[in-house]
């Protein structure tokens, strides 16, 4: 099946700035350009209007940035043209001067990300399709680092990440398909209920996907409960299990599981 994805602009990340304390806004790009107007104007009127405020919009602001770092922002000098000058504290400079340095940082790491950004295009569509047209709860991101092959299948090693390494096993023709090769950047895709978790170790056999973890998270539905592992790899996986199991084996969340994965289970994904 052809897959036809609409042309579209260059990928990018973008991210923008704001300082909270607890769930209130602090500072975001707007309020501090209004103190760094009013420390160059002395004027808060002129200010409000070159960041884009009403007076009443600018006062407010300032109140509300006053209450929440507990020292005043603003002082009045009265006298001379104009009937007074308004300016910043020192708590008011500090404050405009930390977000300039954080801003600064941030700046830089977004640059970052938009440098690693190159290719991603294609892998969250690619996600985007796999998340619409299959029941697969675990999508892991994986390198080729061997292949072995078999009378009828080929067994497909995969790293997930420095720790985490996944055998696959797929069909001679579903591998030429796919055009894998040692180093290729696929997805592996695993049902939920194709897990299967025991509570004591199981035999170590080498063609057998093998991890120990934790139960990080629990949903019980009426006739199934989905599990949430975060195994010692480094990565979670998500189980689904029926709730007679869930209750023979007395699961609860921080229980130490083992999971045990097939390799035939593990279906693998290619950016077309």
């Amino acid at each position: 099946m052809t897959t036809n994805r609409p042309h579209s602009l260059p990928f990018s990340v973008d991210a923008e700035l704001s300082l909270r304390i607890g769930e209130a806004p602090l500072a975001n790009k707007k309020r501090i350009e209004l103190l760094r107007q009013i420390g160059l104007t002395e004027n808060l009127t002129k200010a409000a209007k070159i960041a884009g405020y009403s007076y009443k919009g600018a006062w407010d602001t300032i109140e509300q940035m006053t209450q929440l770092t507990g020292d005043r922002l603003l002082e009045r000098h009265a006298g001379g043209k104009g009937g007074g000058r308004t300016c910043l504290t020192e708590r008011g400079k500090q404050l405009l001067k930390n977000f300039d340095l954080i801003s600064a940082e941030h700046a830089r790491f977004v640059q970052r990300l938009n440098r690693l950004a190159n290719g991603l295009e294609a892998d969250y569509t690619l996600l985007t399709d796999i998340a619409m047209k299959t029941s697969a709860r675990n999508q892991l991101g994986a390198i080729i680092v061997s292949m072995l092959q078999g009378p009828v299948n080929d067994e497909i090693v995969l790293m997930v990440n420095d720790k985490l390494k996944l055998i696959a096993s797929i069909t001679h023709e579903s591998c030429r398909e796919l055009q894998l090769e040692i180093g290729a950047k696929v997805f592996a895709l695993i049902k939920a209920s194709a897990i299967e978790i025991a509570l004591n170790e199981v035999s170590s056999t080498p063609r057998i996907n093998h991890f120990q973890g934790v139960i990080d998270g629990l949903i019980r539905g009426e006739q199934g409960s989905e599990l949430q592992i975060v195994i010692d790899e480094g990565s979670r996986l998500i189980v689904t299990v029926n709730n007679t199991l869930m209750d023979d084996m007395q699961l609860r969340k921080s229980m130490h599981v083992y999971c045990r994965i097939d390799p035939s289970n593990v279906i693998l994904a290619v950016a077309a």
